[in-house]
């Protein structure tokens, strides 16, 4: 009898352990934006996977992101449309992977959005830093649309082969006051790499899913090993508003869990397009509003006229102390 309530102290200890690691791990995706879930799928399922992406991506991989003839990745959108056993595992609602998704979203009213292969060749550059939600047109769309993206190495692999980095905590649509005050005065981008620190995914191995927030800033590093760093992207979306953003993101179907929202956001014509061969895509560069750039001008034009009256003030005090004691 005792060594069972010894059995049992042990298991719900163990049981509330896990509980607030769970709990925690959802707190620190949304304070930060980012998280690794270690081994989340099972080895096999990836493997059978990426031997059918790896084909598909080298085949339909289009060039994006190039400058002067350059290119950052290789980019093909809605994999699960060009073979079945993908589209099995990009839409499989029981799955760890939707599972995971919404528990991190903490909802799961969740659709598919979109799904990305990307291949980043031995060479290619460091990819810009952007936002998601941003490049894709989503805060046009809705401004309650929200967006989880899961990123699944396709093999085992090292920063070195340009895996993403994030700028924590940039996600958020709220700033304390000091965040505020830097925006004001040298911009918003200055503001995000004063005070945010990077991290990037590392030592990656196969059923590892590196998580972010679709609006933290992101980029990739740039490949400076010896193969082709093949990853597969995935984004869900939920609506932070109980009308679900206007059907933006409901499931097109029981069966169908794709987001509403996608075929506004990529409409047939340029997926057609894409699938015949259109290279270069655009670069979705971080930009302010003219009214925040006008803004920051006034008020910085503001803060250098106290400034300079300031130092004119302390400069005239101390040349007047020291004419009164010549004086005296």
């Amino acid at each position: 009898m005792g060594r069972l309530a010894c059995f049992c102290i042990l298991l719900g200890d163990r049981l509330a352990w896990a509980a607030n690691k769970t709990e925690e791990d959802v707190v620190a995706f949304r304070k930060g934006g980012w998280f690794l879930s270690r081994q989340l799928l099972a080895t096999d399922e990836v493997r059978t996977v990426a031997a059918t992406l790896e084909d598909l991506l080298s085949e339909h991989g289009r060039r994006a992101f190039g400058d002067e003839g350059e290119k950052e990745v290789r980019f093909t959108f809605a994999v699960h449309e060009l073979d079945r056993t993908v589209a099995d595992f990009v839409s499989k609602q029981s799955g760890s992977l939707w599972q995971e998704a919404a528990r991190l979203a903490g909802t799961e009213e969740l659709c598919v959005l979109m799904d990305r292969g990307f291949a980043k060749d031995p060479g290619d550059p460091e990819t810009h830093w952007h936002r998601d939600d941003e490049a894709v047109g989503i805060p046009a769309l809705h401004g309650g649309i929200r967006t989880v993206h899961a990123w699944i190495p396709l093999k085992a692999m090292g920063k070195e082969l340009g895996t993403l980095r994030y700028l924590i905590g940039t996600h958020r649509r709220e700033y304390e006051w000091y965040e505020q005050l830097l925006a004001s005065l040298w911009g918003w981008e200055f503001a995000w790499f004063a005070t945010s620190r990077t991290e990037q995914d590392d030592a990656l191995e196969l059923g590892d899913v590196a998580w972010h927030d679709g609006f933290i800033l992101h980029s990739a590093g740039s490949n400076q090993g010896q193969q082709v760093r093949n990853g597969l992207a995935i984004s869900y979306a939920y609506c932070a508003y109980p009308d679900r953003c206007q059907g933006a993101t409901q499931r097109v179907s029981a069966q169908n869990p794709a987001c509403r929202a996608t075929d506004v956001l990529f409409d047939k014509t340029w997926k057609e397009r894409h699938r015949k061969g259109e290279n270069d895509y655009s670069k979705n560069m971080i930009a302010e509003p003219f009214e925040n750039q006008l803004m920051r001008f006034i008020f910085r034009s503001i803060a250098g006229a106290l400034a300079g009256l300031g130092i004119h003030a302390v400069v005239t005090r101390f040349t007047g102390s020291q004419k009164d004691r010549k004086t005296d």
